[in-house]
């Protein structure tokens, strides 16, 4: 299989953080409950693939977002991914529901279904952790 890059965008509520769960139908990882992102196109930066990741999944306008880690993933196709996940520290309009089977808030990461995204959220949470402490003091989105 191919190898592919992807950007995941990270958007905290408080605890929480915004998670989607794909499609049964869905040709690679179908209903796994995930940190929302997708692949990006060629000649397309990171930042122009997770505004537009953003913006057809979760309908959101991406303002600023800080480069948190990059994983290495095996999808349930076989699809080799280097996955560039952000923390979007500040956006406008209110996350829907437009790929995935639904999104909601979820608080616990043992809920999450891939190893990659809780290990990301965890070295988040980690206690003194700079990233966490800026994006609480830099949202100012609307409708969370």
């Amino acid at each position: 299989m191919k190898d592919v890059n992807v950007v995941v965008g990270i958007i905290l509520n408080g605890s929480k953080f915004l998670v989607e769960r794909r499609r049964p139908n869905e040709k690679v990882d179908p209903s796994i409950v995930c940190l929302p992102g997708g692949h990006v196109r060629e000649n397309e930066s990171m930042g122009e693939a997770l505004e537009r990741e953003m913006r057809e999944e979760l309908g959101i306008e991406v303002k600023d977002s800080q480069f948190v880690c990059k994983n290495l993933y095996v999808a349930s196709n076989g699809e080799r991914q280097t996955a560039y996940c952000f923390l979007i520290t500040n956006y406008e309009g209110k996350p829907v529901c437009k790929s995935a089977q639904e999104v909601f808030w979820e608080d616990d990461i043992q809920n999450l279904s891939l190893k990659v995204d809780k290990q990301t959220l965890k070295r988040i949470r980690e206690p003194g952790n700079s990233l966490l402490k800026q994006e609480n003091s830099h949202v100012t989105s609307m409708g969370q």
